[in-house]
């Protein structure tokens, strides 16, 4: 299968969910992402703001923040087709941006996502060799290419896993991914550090 043909079965899959179903098995993969010692242990992570079929972060960044984390939350740059990330203090700081999600508004300057210990990764579907599909814009491979150490754990559900998804060079594997019912880590040495 191509990944645009993955792409389309991955949100039929996501979007066949009833709401009330997608926020219980939310709550069930924030669960298993706070259990995670790389959660526990992260001082600073970034996150993306999901939409509403995606596995719900803003109690995510709600929780972080109360636990003293720094967060993290991108802005699409228009002029070079990149995500920039902001540090935010309250989810209340986000608003309608690009393509319709919520984003930080603009401050003095964006803070390198290096800087993180784990990165939130969105993402359509996923096979469990580590390698996802996303929207198709390389927003977030471009970004996780910049993220030094830090951890790329993608957020998704069970029916969004797929066989094999096609790899190509530009592709950034996730280095953890965190569904209703489990984790998977793929590269041991990243994640335990």
């Amino acid at each position: 299968m191509s990944k645009k043909e993955i792409r389309t079965e991955g949100l039929a899959a996501r979007r066949a969910i009833p709401y009330p179903r997608v926020k219980e098995m939310s709550k069930m993969v924030q669960q298993n992402l706070s259990g995670l010692s790389q959660y526990r242990s992260a001082r600073r992570i970034a996150s993306y703001v999901a939409r509403e079929d995606e596995v719900h972060t803003v109690p995510i960044l709600e929780r972080a923040l109360a636990e003293g984390k720094s967060v993290l939350v991108p802005k699409v740059d228009g002029a070079t087709d990149s995500l920039l990330f902001f540090e935010i203090k309250s989810a209340k700081e986000l608003s309608d941006g690009y393509f319709g999600i919520l984003e930080p508004a603009k401050r003095e300057a964006p803070v390198p996502l290096s800087t993180t210990e784990l990165v939130l990764v969105p993402l359509v579907a996923w096979d469990t060799r580590g390698y996802r599909v996303g929207y198709g814009g390389g927003y977030f491979d471009k970004a996780l290419s910049e993220r030094g150490k830090s951890a790329a754990v993608g957020l998704a559900f069970e029916s969004q896993a797929v066989p094999r998804i096609p790899e190509s060079p530009s592709d950034v594997r996730l280095d953890m991914l965190v569904t209703e019912a489990r984790v998977l880590k793929f590269s041991p040495m990243q994640v335990n550090r």
